[in-house]
């Protein structure tokens, strides 16, 4: 199941209101609400909301539009004679559409990577060539060579 964030549409609360009607519509870029009739206008929907002062979209208004875009809100106040008042307007974009699964992936093994970025030797490499660093620093240094293979004063040893 996809992921879709909701959208909470909310207003502050009116005195003597006894009902709110939230409007909605596309944004098509007109800043006309002086001459408010969105519940006359084909292609606006609305929803009455009582006793509250929120919509949790699209959980609460499933009627509310799936098309992404830009969409206007109207939100009016109604007392109990059905006065209407003047609309808030507000704009956002809304989208409860996910986009599409991508089309094709997988799981690989990947070389294991040392600190270096280059990949890893054997373990059994890895252990011969550390060995075989140490060694090269036991014969550097005459006083640990001579302390820890018991060779004296610069000789080799056959094992080395």
């Amino acid at each position: 199941m996809p992921l879709i964030h909701k959208r909470r549409i909310w207003w502050e609360p009116v005195a003597g209101a006894t009902s709110y009607i939230v409007y909605v519509r596309p944004d098509s870029g007109d800043t006309e609400s002086v001459k408010f009739s969105w519940g006359n206008t084909p292609g606006v929907i609305s929803k009455p909301v009582v006793g509250k002062t929120d919509l949790l979209i699209p959980d609460e208004w499933p009627e509310f539009p799936t098309r992404p875009g830009l969409y206007r809100i109207a939100i009016t106040s109604r007392n109990s004679l059905d006065n209407e008042s003047d609309p808030l307007i507000l704009s956002g974009v809304f989208s409860f559409i996910a986009p599409a699964s991508p089309p094709r992936g997988g799981i690989e093994n990947m070389p294991m990577a040392d600190s270096g970025g280059e990949p890893c030797q054997s373990l059994l490499a890895r252990e011969h060539t550390i060995i075989q660093r140490g060694l090269e620093e036991i014969r550097a240094n005459k006083e640990v060579e001579k302390a820890y293979l018991g060779v004296g004063g610069g000789g080799k040893t056959s094992a080395l």
